[in-house]
């Protein structure tokens, strides 16, 4: 889930027009003073966190390797009839068995960096920056420790797919990291080849996802799952100025999803 503090404070910071000054600082302000409180709280949890990425978490079932998300079909079950067998379906019912550890590692990821974030838009303490930008380096651009920016494994069915396009929604949570990026763009602790190195993992992850059989059947998708493309193509092309493909989302989203 976004983080609802960031989502406040960053409009609040970034929507209005410079000529609109007179109107911004008091509800900036109000917005500020409301929710400092519990802002500096999540920040502080934040603080004690340490950078834990796909890496952590090898996953045995999955065919790819360590740097490589991994998820599992929600309602997917072993066959009662056959252990060995395929897995079936059961609608609506959720395998306790799933493998979540990469899922609950990127929410996580995410709650932190937006907590970070928020923390240094209302403060401007660079200690703030600093710890979100270990985290992203650690999944990003350390080559112990980043993912491959590829969903090439997620919601896997056993005896069935190795993954499948449906887990491009896996990554939905990397947006509120990317606006979190934006908000700490110019700290003094963001220095130009952290920042580019940022970006470089976002332009591979886009070019995979309109590129890659799986993205481009999640594009055509009319459901949510095309709407979460759009979503994350868009804001994820705006991090790494990608004006072409920013259009693109823009024009489809006006042709396609409404």
């Amino acid at each position: 889930m976004m983080n609802k503090f960031f989502i406040l404070l960053f409009l609040c910071s970034c929507s209005f027009r410079p000529n609109q000054a007179e109107q911004i600082d008091p509800v900036k302000a109000q917005v500020t003073e409301t929710l400092r409180k519990q802002i500096i709280k999540n920040a502080d949890w934040a603080l004690t966190q340490q950078p834990l990425t796909v890496t952590a978490y090898p996953a045995k079932r999955s065919a790819g390797g360590l740097h490589d998300f991994y998820s599992e079909g929600d309602y997917w079950w072993p066959d009662p009839a056959n252990i060995d067998s395929p897995y079936v379906q059961r609608d609506g019912m959720t395998n306790p068995d799933n493998f979540t550890a990469h899922r609950e590692a990127m929410i996580r990821f995410s709650r932190i960096v937006g907590a970070l974030a928020s923390a240094y838009i209302i403060t401007g303490n660079e200690q703030y920056a600093t710890q979100a930008i270990s985290h992203c380096k650690a999944w990003f651009s350390d080559p112990a420790t980043r993912m491959n920016p590829s969903l090439l494994f997620a919601q896997a069915i056993k005896g069935r797919a190795t993954g499948r396009g449906i887990g491009i929604i896996d990554t939905i949570q990397l947006m509120e990291v990317v606006q979190g990026l934006l908000a700490m763009q110019h700290a003094s602790v963001m220095d130009k080849d952290t920042w580019t190195s940022f970006q470089q993992w976002f332009a591979e992850y886009i070019k995979w996802l309109v590129t890659h059989p799986y993205g481009k059947a999640e594009m055509e998708a009319k459901n949510n799952h095309g709407t979460c493309w759009v979503m994350q193509v868009s804001v994820f092309a705006k991090f790494t100025g990608d004006e072409q493909m920013l259009e693109f989302c823009r024009n489809r989203f006006k042709t396609k999803l409404l």
